[in-house]
């Protein structure tokens, strides 16, 4: 479907558009600079807006008038002139400097040089030159390099090139609009345009939308919350480069950060105590831990918590940090904190549990080992779903994903459409207040009402109408995929009941709804449905840790009722593993664009051949001449033969349950995984290459192709390059292989 075109126009109009959508919704938090910048622009002549919100719209700050011509606006000299005479553009100072140098082209850099050599008279230039490499066939960072350590003023030299170098200016109150639409610093205006293009959706939950900041005081520190960020960020990249200044800048920011005002607003205490966080981070990287300390104590809750008992217990200040500790035990802000806190006291602190495993290590001691085939090596997932499935279990990898669509679909008037959500704007996609805990507070007896209804017959209905309404909406809260109603109706019909007749889902979605931020991730890895019964099932392979994070769950989960647990893979080589030997003759090397012309698979099972599958395809194009050479098949030989969506359902079936095995692997896996593609049938196998096992259990043969491995191990190989020939001799090399495995 072609996407619409859009006018030249449609950057004004989506800037008037947020402008219109800030004055009406944020009046009474607009800062003078914020008022003046609205009014000065909507002053300007049309081709000035224009003009403006161009240069907004593109990367950097620095422009050249060279730049900036555009149809719609002409002559660019007098437009200049009226932003300039507003301040939303000046002349380049030294502080764009940096801005300049990165957006020059190499041809603007060496003229630049030539008029600095005219400021010189020969002598001086010689001498200005003696010990740089000047020369105009460098590389533009080497003769960057070498221009910037020449002795002139460049500013100077700058106004006399023959194009026009301006500055954005008043980019803070710019930046303060942008952060009331979008609550972040946004560069630009790309979400409006994908919108336009059909790319984005918007405003597809409500059109009411309430500001995120009625206070002029919550609006800005918000801003200065955000705009810190970023800032942090840098300073971080600044410390590694120049260790020595990480003193100083970070006694800088502690003095900064001790000024900024503790709001009411739960959503802006969140966001300083991160920063705080991460600003001790930085303190403990630089070795000065007594500033990270203070960091860390500005910060509320957990993991500044944990990093602040360490780092009590190295400065040998074990009184507080025994103190501190029995606090988070007494009244910890999250699980994770809980587990830290019990954990660290008992190995510290505990005469009687001195040495002890903590939790995190004793349950996953404790979990029992499965063996699965190593062939699932780096798929442990799937190897355990395999393993299931063979028992007859329905398997499901669901992790996050299935607690977080339970979540979202459950309350789904409430996160996007009730008029009260905390939705600012018609693109964003989550609620602003789920991640402070603000949600729960809001809407504290609508969620308890909900979560009563979870024991009710008819809630499997409830959550499958909200599914069927809402299906295929984007949201940022889980993703859609079509087995999802498989996995959401068994966890609401067959998830139990508490002694008190609630739901046993009740205490995870209240969890969830009073601390998303923390309670969204961790979850088991797969849902186990068998005879009305449900498991979860975190996964484990060799060398695997546990996370603090997913050890909660998993506790959560139980302490509600549900059987959740840790399994460790262990891998194995299974005798009787099924495997299906196949090769594909094809017109081409491309999966995407070729096509298979012929398939032979050879079934096997303890060395021995159960089946066979062979039949030539028709490609429904023509055979080139090298691949007929090669084969022996031409169109004419495949022109009555069956097309790949004929055969599809019986090499499906054919494939069930085995590994595929081929000789160079990829190759023929990617386009029979192509062909079922195109037929949008899903098609996800273990896969085993005889050329890579060759080279490991076989090394130092001089090539590894089929017809000199069957040449070099006396495999008999008559009709090389047609598919059942080459697929019964790959048999051998498996047959080999796995001897050695």
């Amino acid at each position: 479907m072609a996407q619409p075109e859009l006018d030249s126009g449609y950057y004004l109009q989506h800037f008037n558009e947020l402008l219109q959508f800030v004055s009406q919704h944020y009046q009474p938090v607009l800062t003078p600079d914020s008022l003046a910048f609205i009014s000065d622009f909507t002053a300007l002549s049309e081709n000035g807006q224009q003009l403006l919100v161009r240069m907004l719209n593109r990367k950097g700050l620095v422009f050249s008038d060279a730049d900036l011509q555009y149809p719609e606006i002409g002559p660019t000299g007098p437009v200049l002139d009226e932003l300039a005479a507003v301040g939303f553009i000046a002349p380049l100072t030294t502080d764009d400097l940096t801005d300049f140098w990165l957006r020059l082209t190499k041809d603007t850099l060496w003229q630049l040089v030539q008029l600095a050599k005219s400021q010189f008279s020969a002598a001086d230039w010689k001498a200005q030159v003696a010990d740089l490499a000047i020369k105009k066939s460098q590389t533009k960072p080497l003769l960057l390099g070498a221009a910037l350590k020449l002795q002139v003023n460049w500013l100077q030299i700058i106004q006399i090139l023959p194009q026009r170098y301006v500055a954005l200016k008043r980019q803070d109150a710019l930046n303060y609009l942008y952060f009331l639409y979008f609550g972040r610093i946004e560069a630009n205006l790309s979400l409006f345009t994908l919108r336009d293009l059909g790319i984005r959706q918007s405003g597809q939950f409500k059109q009411q939308f309430q500001p995120r900041f009625t206070e002029a005081s919550q609006a800005e520190l918000a801003y200065q919350l955000a705009s810190a960020r970023p800032a942090i960020t840098e300073l971080g990249k600044q410390l590694k480069k120049q260790p020595d200044t990480a003193p100083a800048l970070l006694e800088q920011w502690f003095s900064k950060v001790s000024a900024w005002p503790n709001h009411e607003d739960e959503a802006l205490q969140l966001k300083r105590s991160e920063l705080c966080y991460q600003l001790g981070k930085l303190a403990e990287q630089a070795k000065l831990p007594e500033l990270a300390i203070s960091f860390y104590r500005l910060s509320n809750g957990f993991p500044a918590s944990e990093r602040l008992v360490r780092l009590l217990v190295q400065q040998q200040q074990t009184d507080q940090a025994q103190v501190l500790l029995q606090q988070l035990l007494a009244d910890p802000s999250c699980d994770e904190e809980w587990l830290f806190a019990d954990d660290f006291y008992r190995r510290k602190f505990n005469p009687d549990g001195g040495g002890q495993r903590s939790r995190l290590t004793e349950l996953l001691y404790n979990a029992p080992l499965v063996g699965i085939d190593e062939l699932y090596l780096g798929k442990a997932e799937q190897g355990l779903m395999a393993h299931y499935a063979a028992q007859g279990y329905r398997v499901f990898h669901c992790e996050n994903n299935l607690w977080l669509a339970l979540f979202g679909l459950w309350f789904w008037h409430e996160l996007f459409e009730h008029e009260d959500s905390a939705l600012h704007n018609p693109f964003e996609r989550r609620p602003r207040n789920l991640s402070s805990g603000g949600f729960y507070q809001q809407f504290k007896t609508d969620i308890e009402h909900k979560l009563s209804q979870l024991a009710a017959p008819n809630a499997p209905s409830q959550l499958l109408t909200a599914l069927t309404a809402h299906y295929g909406k984007a949201n940022s809260l889980f993703y859609w995929h079509s087995d999802l109603a498989e996995q959401l109706l068994p966890l609401i019909t067959y998830c139990g009941f508490a002694k008190d007749g609630t739901s046993s889902l009740v205490p995870i979605l209240r969890s969830m709804a009073q601390d998303f931020k923390r309670q969204r991730s961790g979850y088991p890895d797969l849902l186990l449905i068998k005879d009305q019964q449900l498991q979860f099932i975190e996964v484990k392979a060799p060398g695997d840790k546990i996370q603090r994070h997913q050890l909660a769950r998993l506790l959560a989960l139980q302490q509600a009722g549900f059987n959740a647990r840790i399994e460790k893979l262990q891998w194995i080589i299974d005798p009787n593993r099924i495997y299906v030997v196949l090769d594909v003759e094809t017109t081409g090397g491309k999966a995407g664009s070729d096509r298979v012309i012929e398939i032979g698979a050879v079934k096997v099972q303890a060395g021995e051949v159960l089946d066979t599958f062979s039949t030539l395809i028709n490609p429904q194009r023509y055979i080139p001449s090298f691949i007929t050479r090669l084969t022996g098949i031409n169109s004419a030989m495949v022109s009555d033969a069956p097309t790949f969506a004929d055969i599809a359902p019986k090499l499906s079936e054919f494939l069930q349950g085995a590994v595929f095995v081929a000789h160079n692997v990829k190759f023929d896996y990617g386009f029979i995984r192509a062909e079922f593609t195109r037929l949008q049938m899903p098609f996800d196998m273990p896969q085993l290459c005889t050329v890579v096992n060759m080279r490991r259990y076989y090394p130092g043969l001089q090539s590894y192709s089929l017809g000199k491995l069957c040449t070099e191990f006396d495999i008999n190989l008559t009709n090389h390059h047609r598919a059942l020939d080459d697929a019964t001799a790959t048999v051998e090399l498996l047959k080999m292989i796995n001897g050695r495995r």
